[in-house]
């Protein structure tokens, strides 16, 4: 008898590092996603309580005092049956359909995908957006990857630090804007799945048109 494949839901056995990253790579990957019109719970809910986890979590390492933990355990707690909810949503909608789970960012019992964090992303292609102060971004897709995570910054001597990090599940035709005209640019691209986050991709340039 064929194995029903099907959304997996160990989050309790996820470190807290863990559980942040698989969350980000879900919300963004079920995020417009045509196949899950209506997530349930919504994905902003569950963005609410990613978010106060994340806070907590970045107190409880600062201070590391037993009261912090305390508090970053309890705000875990209900981030975690919120995933467990979306979970059995996504198994519902998908009813087993391989592609249709993987597309939902979440882990699976699949045997034929590989376990493994992503490889650092290749072939960063940059190019002038069809309006002025924009680029487009194209990569190298990689198929165990199920988000992917882009940040740019002004090409300088000195460097500087990098921008806000932006995500996207699409290798192609990524939109980046409002950019300076006349000045050179730099941008990075890393791949993320259920299993972990792959390196940041060597820099490609483009003076801004």
């Amino acid at each position: 008898m064929a194995t029903k494949m099907k959304a997996l839901i160990g989050f309790g056995k996820m470190k807290d590092d863990e559980l942040v990253i698989v969350c980000n790579t879900i919300i963004g990957a079920m995020t417009g996603n045509a196949k899950y019109p209506t997530p349930s719970p919504a994905l902003a809910d569950i963005q609410a309580l990613l978010d106060d986890f994340t806070a907590r979590l970045a107190v409880a390492r600062k201070r590391g005092s037993p009261e912090d933990t305390a508090i970053k355990d309890e705000s875990r707690e209900p981030l975690m049956v919120a995933m467990q909810q979306l979970s059995y949503y996504v198994n519902s909608v998908a009813q087993g359909h391989l592609s249709t789970l993987l597309s939902s960012g979440f882990p699976t019992n699949s045997t034929t995908v590989t376990k493994q964090v992503p490889l650092k992303v290749e072939n960063i292609r940059l190019s002038d957006g069809r309006q002025s102060g924009q680029v487009k971004l194209d990569f190298a897709s990689q198929k165990i990857a199920t988000i992917y995570e882009y940040r740019y910054r002004i090409k300088t001597d000195i460097p500087t630090e990098w921008g806000d990090r932006f995500t996207t599940t699409s290798s192609r035709g990524n939109i980046i804007a409002p950019l300076e005209v006349g000045r050179f640019y730099e941008v990075q691209v890393r791949a993320i799945n259920t299993h972990g986050v792959g390196d940041w991709s060597d820099p490609a340039n483009i003076l801004v048109r």
